[in-house]
């Protein structure tokens, strides 16, 4: 077996293996629930659908001039009253609230359309914050756990994780090809008390020799009082289903990387294919122009400061201070002030004046 030391990863460009590693993220050994992805015609951005509630926004793999990979998550496209249709009885039953009842009730069909509109983009973005936390658990299978430096909800120094793994091969092949790399790593100063041990359902002591037949196999990696444990067990199917078990110091993530790394090298795992692309996105700086937006999207070149973003949505798609105000809680004098700063910052294209005949016919709308 090769020597660790001259081990170079395959090259792959460093975006494209994210996407590759979030696309594995799906497997169904990770238990993605109602999550989907699909890669977009730009090979490094997946779209994210929920098959409740629909498109949940995209996430794009960026490469940074310091030459790192990084994450960019895109919010769901606008809503339309026609893309509520499908929608209309769960939003109904479920997010419909007492002010968008009492408008139903009366017939007030143009609140009904705006407040399930507005209920359904608020869901989807409600999904997505779930899904950036569930793809955030399971690229630290992957090697990418500094992706999100605002998450301070476990400053311990210990882990004690579970996940499942695929795997190709028999559970016996497993254990000796760990066994040997054991060895290997032990030749390394940061892994001369490394302990390996093999155990059989027949046993509880290190087996000396392992039945090529073997199913399960256990296989423990231990490092002082921390512990790593593989059980491996063929599949109905195909392959062979490897539970890990991380049990002590947050550096056993390293020894897990060190593994699959090795399982990549060897063909033991493979990541999903993605097509090559020559010339990998740099993520740009806030302050540059991004890319032309239509005209109903065109909130979304603003920064996503506060409410700005949503009241300037809201604008675009007709509604009053009074009716923004309602739908974000804010004053309508607040909203008001608010959209004269906007405009007065990014100018009349972003935010427009609205036209006389526009506001004569907003009087007659029901607030």
């Amino acid at each position: 077996m090769t020597n660790l030391s001259s081990y170079q990863p395959v090259k792959i460009l460093l975006p494209q293996r994210m996407v590759a590693s979030i696309k594995a993220c799906f497997y169904v050994v990770f238990e993605p629930g109602s999550f989907s992805c699909e890669l977009t015609p730009d090979a490094f951005t997946l779209q994210i659908t929920d098959n409740k509630w629909g498109d949940i926004g995209q996430v794009a793999c960026i490469e940074t001039h310091r030459g790192q990979t990084t994450l960019r998550f895109e919010p769901p496209r606008k809503i339309t009253p026609n893309a509520v249709v499908p929608y209309k009885k769960l939003l109904q039953d479920e997010c419909l609230g007492s002010r968008g009842k009492l408008a139903d009730l009366l017939g007030q069909t143009e609140i009904v359309e705006a407040t399930l509109v507005q209920a359904l983009y608020e869901k989807r973005l409600e999904r997505q914050q779930e899904f950036i936390i569930w793809l955030s658990n399971r690229l630290r299978i992957f090697g990418y756990r500094d992706l999100y430096p605002d998450d301070k909800s476990d400053n311990s120094s210990k882990i004690d994780e579970h996940f499942d793994f695929p795997i190709k091969g028999t559970p016996a092949q497993f254990s000796v090809m760990l066994r040997q790399f054991a060895q290997t790593l032990r030749a390394q100063a940061d892994y001369q008390q490394l302990v390996c041990q093999i155990l059989l359902p027949s046993s509880r002591k290190d087996a000396g020799s392992i039945s090529p037949d073997a199913n399960p196999v256990e296989v423990k990696l231990a490092l002082g009082k921390s512990q790593i444990s593989l059980h491996a067990h063929v599949l109905p199917s195909d392959g062979t289903l490897s539970g890990i078990y991380l049990n002590g110091d947050k550096k056993l993530w390293f020894l897990w990387d060190r593994i699959r790394d090795e399982l990549e090298k060897f063909g033991w795992f493979s990541l999903p294919d993605i097509p090559e692309q020559s010339a990998p996105r740099e993520a740009k700086p806030v302050s540059q122009p991004q890319e032309k937006l239509s005209p109903a999207e065109v909130w979304m070149s603003i920064p996503d400061i506060g409410a700005n973003r949503e009241i300037l949505r809201l604008w675009h798609q007709g509604l009053t201070c009074e009716q923004i105000a309602a739908r974000v809680g804010l004053t309508e004098k607040t909203v008001l002030n608010r959209i004269n700063k906007l405009r007065k910052e990014f100018g009349i294209e972003i935010v427009p004046y609205r036209k006389s005949n526009f506001i004569n016919k907003s009087k007659d709308r029901p607030t």
